[in-house]
């Protein structure tokens, strides 16, 4: 079997994106294979061997109750069909109550923890309900979906890929120690950096779980290069997405880490000017400066001796085709500190969830001569449901998906 057929085969201590009814997780598969939903305990031996993308039945295990094992079937299989016998013109007769159901709670946990398929569950409520005849086709269908998604006993095992492992993270957010990067903000944010396969990458990330690691690592190729700039306070899992993303020991060599703290003690060695001496700096507002005091002290505190590493080496000796800062901290003195590392006419990016604090940077750099092409934007993404006769955008949507600062860095006084 050749390494393109393994890589698409489950094997143990892979990461897989589960999927079980529109409910995506990550989840490594481990020695001894079992998997945690809810309530519920899965044994998923039956899926090493097997290829991605494959689709799996819930078998209960008699005994244990909740103890599911999989078997493998298709697509067709997995399709829960149930018999409406018609439906009503309206829904003005029904009243919303719980007294349109004739099964009790204990009734129908009764029938989940006998091992009763989602299926025949799903039918019992159907024969049972007193409303259901009365609903409109529309709302039978929606009624329907609803009682899927909760009683379904179908899973599907995924290969982990960025859109997948992007919206599993943005659903899990967990503000403010996360970032919640939605999917086309990060396509925004490759598109603005100008991604070239065979490039060197500046990071400094912190908050998105290795999400813009495993973004970039994915699209470079063996002779392109990152190098990843984190801060003390970086988050537990910082590295998440990189894992999930299952790359080999080659790919991962390609990206570089050095704390901030060492590139700080590199650039007062080089002598690299600073924007301006601490002692210059005019007094401002609070509010006008909405500066981070653990940014702030980060950039300003005595450092330790530098460290000798090949991240450190390979700054040294290579200028970058691109700079991309993300992180929960106010991002300016970051970018000022790592702006000099870009070669000219290189672009760079930078994401904040919150408005004011680059809108403060713009004006400020709008004052540069080293820096040009600036643009600030907000992305606006609404779904929208398409369907005969119901088509229209969705009634929830998200709030926004972040602010970007993007230039170029050009040759020129500051």
């Amino acid at each position: 079997m050749t390494a393109t057929n393994l890589e698409n085969i489950i094997s143990r201590g892979h990461y897989l994106i589960i999927n079980k009814n529109e409910t995506y997780l990550i989840h490594q598969i481990s020695n001894k294979a079992i998997l945690k939903l809810g309530r519920d305990v899965i044994d998923l031996k039956a899926a090493i061997g097997q290829p991605f993308s494959s689709t799996y039945k819930l078998e209960p295990i008699p005994e244990k109750k909740r103890h599911y094992t999989l078997v493998i079937c298709n697509d067709n299989q997995a399709r829960n069909q149930w018999s409406t016998n018609g439906c009503g013109t309206d829904n003005k007769l029904i009243t919303d109550d719980s007294s349109s159901q004739l099964l009790s709670t204990d009734e129908i946990i009764a029938l989940k923890e006998s091992g009763e398929s989602g299926q025949n569950i799903v039918e019992r409520l159907l024969e049972n309900s007193k409303t259901f005849q009365l609903k409109t086709e529309y709302a039978q269908e929606k009624y329907l979906k609803k009682k899927a998604r909760k009683y379904c006993d179908y899973l599907t095992i995924f290969k982990p890929s960025i859109r997948l492992i992007t919206d599993v993270l943005y659903k899990q957010q967990t503000l403010p120690k996360t970032i919640a990067l939605r999917f086309d903000t990060l396509a925004q944010i490759l598109c603005r950096v100008n991604l070239d396969p065979g490039g060197k990458y500046l990071l400094y990330e912190n908050g998105s779980q290795g999400l813009l690691q495993a973004a970039l690592l994915n699209q470079l190729h063996d002779n392109g290069s990152l190098v990843h700039i984190f801060s003390s306070t970086s988050e537990q899992n910082a590295l998440r997405a990189v894992k999930a993303m299952n790359f080999s020991e080659t790919k991962i060599k390609q990206m570089l880490t050095v704390s901030l703290d060492e590139i700080l003690n590199l650039k007062n060695e080089e002598n690299i000017p600073e924007e301006k001496d601490e002692e210059d700096v005019p007094n401002c507002s609070d509010d006008k400066k909405r500066k981070s005091d653990e940014a702030y002290t980060q950039i300003k505190k005595k450092h330790r001796p530098i460290t000798s590493t090949d991240g450190l080496n390979f700054i040294k000796s290579n200028k970058f085709d691109g700079l991309i800062v993300v992180c929960r901290e106010e991002p300016t003195e970051f970018v000022k500190t790592l702006l000099p590392y870009l070669s000219l006419s290189r672009p760079f990016v930078i994401y904040s969830a919150y408005r004011e604090v680059l809108v403060s940077m713009y004006a400020e750099f709008k004052m540069r001569r080293d820096v040009v092409f600036l643009r600030l934007t907000d992305n606006f993404m609404r779904y929208h449901q398409v369907l005969p006769n119901r088509t229209h955008p969705d009634v929830t949507m998200d709030d926004g998906g972040g602010f970007l600062f993007s230039g170029l860095f050009v040759a020129g006084t500051k």
